[in-house]
């Protein structure tokens, strides 16, 4: 009885801090999740039109919305391949235009940028934390970005995997924490942790010979 009495007061503090820090990571997660949607949404609105306007469309809505989502890939620099050629044997696709990342990019940054806001209320929650601000984004945005995986999967342009696992978490990760630096006031310990924990073949190629 005692063990058990001892058990439940070591948990307590675990238990208010799980409580105390979910809002904001559930609240960090819906905006990286609103990011990948918005992203998603503009290039099938693009889509859509250019469908519409089509005099002789090759493929109906559900052909349209699955170039959305291959585009909204192609834009994190993922390679697709296309399997429609008139040789029949795949072809890859990996070229994505410059201005079409800066879309996903912009929205993962102000997404992270505004999980850390504090709230102007006296009475509202306090700031998120950096750490789990960039956690909560990056998740949520891979959550809708693994679903638009899925989807794209079963189309004409089909995305590779390799190029998912890596170009996807990393276009996440960097945009998000650019936006969590930024809000914080661009202060210079994370720059300076993320530089001393380069190699050093490739400090020397970044700065130079010592």
């Amino acid at each position: 009885m005692i063990q058990m009495t001892a058990r439940r007061s070591s948990l307590s503090p675990l238990r208010s801090r799980l409580r105390d820090r979910s809002p904001g990571l559930a609240a960090s997660m819906l905006g990286g999740a609103v990011a990948a949607g918005l992203g998603l949404g503009s290039l099938a609105v693009l889509v859509m039109v250019l469908w519409v306007s089509s005099p002789y469309p090759d493929s109906g809505p559900g052909g349209a919305l699955h170039v959305a989502a291959a585009l909204w890939l192609l834009a994190h620099g993922v390679e697709l391949i296309r399997t429609d050629t008139l040789s029949g044997a795949p072809m890859p696709v990996g070229v994505a235009p410059l201005l079409l990342l800066a879309l996903p990019v912009w929205l993962v940054y102000r997404a992270a940028r505004d999980a850390t806001d504090a709230s102007a209320e006296p009475d509202g929650p306090p700031p998120v934390a950096p750490r789990t601000a960039w956690t909560g984004v990056v998740l949520g945005y891979l959550g809708v970005g693994t679903a638009a995986v899925l989807y794209c999967a079963g189309g004409e342009l089909r995305p590779d995997w390799i190029w998912v696992t890596v170009c996807l978490p990393v276009v996440a990760a960097a945009a998000a924490g650019a936006g969590v630096w930024s809000a914080h006031g661009c202060p210079r310990e994370p720059v300076l942790d993320v530089l001393a924990a380069l190699p050093d073949p490739v400090r020397r190629l970044v700065f130079g010979a010592d």
